[in-house]
């Protein structure tokens, strides 16, 4: 969480004003159908795992799990979520293939967190030409791959491409059939036990890169629902805030990851208060703009006009004085 890990009074005061909300909704859910929101491992979805983990998913909410977010795309695709988190970048792709969902909330924002990692016997990023480079076939990738390539003069045909999901990449890399990586954590600190190094520290020339939450976009009408939702997620957020170290701690051991590994999966990663929120979502600010970039990599060109709603985040800071 970067430079946000400390709570300040504010923040305490905004956890305690989340409680009220709980009973309201318990009693208006009783005999609503649950709703399925689905996630995988992130440092800006983790706060939903915490909320499930300290007994404050609001009432309704069924959290479905999966380790990778190709599954939770497919899952969305298919009808099985009403809700989910995803990057950006991954919520185009579901408007690209027809499913229209409403971004609620930006849980987080990154700089940095995406590493090229390679063998140890490689010296430059020059290096790369011949080399066999892995990466999953996504926007985001293909935007780090090509600032890459450029930055060192490299054309694509002077490398190999291997395009594998993330959950294979460290199979691969341990049987030696890969030589670079386009990866990032939990999976980067993975393949780094394995042997590899990072080829350059992270990068910020990009601009940054966002984790959101969404909705089918015929639940925006469902009011309760979206409150629900975002009760859920700001109440983990806080927990993380509030009780950062307990809260890395637990985080670690469900990810496998050593505690230092586990502050260097924050490291890079901001997660955004209400106001923050109201700010990028608006029309012309850096969430529109990352669409527009992210967009150069799609085939088609999905509508992206109507992809923000704050009302629901604005209406519960406004009833809750967030």
């Amino acid at each position: 969480m970067g430079k946000n890990r400390h709570f300040s009074r504010r923040h305490f005061l905004q956890m305690l004003a989340l409680s009220p909300l709980v009973p309201l909704l318990a009693a208006g859910c009783s005999n609503r159908p649950a709703v399925v929101l689905g996630t995988y491992p992130h440092p800006g979805h983790e706060a939903f795992y915490l909320a499930e983990q300290f007994g404050l998913l609001a009432p309704g909410i069924t959290l479905r799990k999966t380790e990778s977010a190709s599954f939770l795309v497919s899952a969305m695709l298919e009808g099985q979520l009403d809700a989910a988190t995803l990057a950006l970048d991954e919520v185009l792709l579901c408007l690209e293939q027809g499913l229209p969902l409403t971004v609620i909330q930006v849980l987080s924002q990154s700089c940095g967190s995406d590493y090229l990692l390679c063998r140890p016997e490689l010296q430059h990023p020059r290096e790369m030409k011949g080399k066999v480079v892995a990466l999953e076939q996504r926007p985001v990738t293909e935007m780090l791959l090509d600032q890459t390539l450029e930055k060192y003069n490299i054309g694509r045909d002077e490398i190999q491409l291997a395009y594998l999901p993330h959950l294979q990449q460290l199979m691969v890399w341990e049987s030696r059939q890969i030589d670079l990586v386009i990866t990032n954590p939990p999976v980067s600190n993975y393949i780094r036990r394995a042997g590899a190094k990072a080829l350059y520290p992270q990068s910020c020339d990009l601009p940054p890169l966002y984790q959101v939450l969404v909705v089918r976009s015929d639940l925006l009408t469902d009011q309760q629902t979206l409150f629900s939702l975002l009760q859920t997620s700001l109440a983990g957020q806080s927990q993380l805030r509030l009780f950062y170290h307990d809260s890395i701690s637990r985080i670690a051991q469900w990810r496998n990851l050593s505690l230092h590994e586990c502050d260097d999966y924050f490291r890079p990663v901001d997660i955004p208060d209400v106001q923050l929120n109201l700010k990028l979502m608006s029309p012309a600010a850096a969430l529109a703009q990352s669409c527009r970039l992210l967009l150069n990599y799609l085939s088609g060109q999905p509508a992206t006009e109507k992809l923000f709603h704050s009302e629901a985040l604005y209406q519960l800071s406004q009833e809750q004085r967030l």
